[in-house]
């Protein structure tokens, strides 16, 4: 977004924190359906690389794997083995960005229209 004769203007969702956009995503994911949410609360006992959220939709029972990264986070080899995996597996499974929330992708997926798959 941009104003004339001034400098582009960032849109704040793209300077949030992982704990923040994780909070916004599964507020989205509630309002979508997805009754069933996981999140490992200590990811130091849990195995490398396994992705940050778990969620189910209540109805359809449609199950997504979604790692969470800031607009700079790095995915892990991993969480890149582990995403590449469950999708083999035939789920889905994506890494999401602030840019994603902010452009329409989430919500997308979360209401099953978007093409998953995405290189990590």
């Amino acid at each position: 977004m941009t104003y004339s004769n001034s400098k582009p203007i960032k849109h704040p969702a793209l300077l949030w924190s992982e704990s923040d956009f994780q909070t916004h995503v599964l507020h989205l994911a509630k309002t979508y359906g997805y009754t069933l949410t996981y999140h490992t609360a200590d990811s130091r006992r849990s195995n490398p690389g396994f992705p940050d959220l778990v969620l189910v939709h209540g109805k359809t029972g449609k199950l997504l794997f979604i790692e969470l990264k800031t607009q700079v986070g790095r995915v892990s080899v991993h969480q890149e083995s582990w995403i590449n995996g469950l999708r083999i597996g035939g789920h889905v499974a994506e890494v999401w960005r602030p840019i994603d929330y902010v452009s329409g992708r989430i919500a997308k997926v979360l209401r099953g229209g978007a093409v998953v798959g995405r290189t990590l």
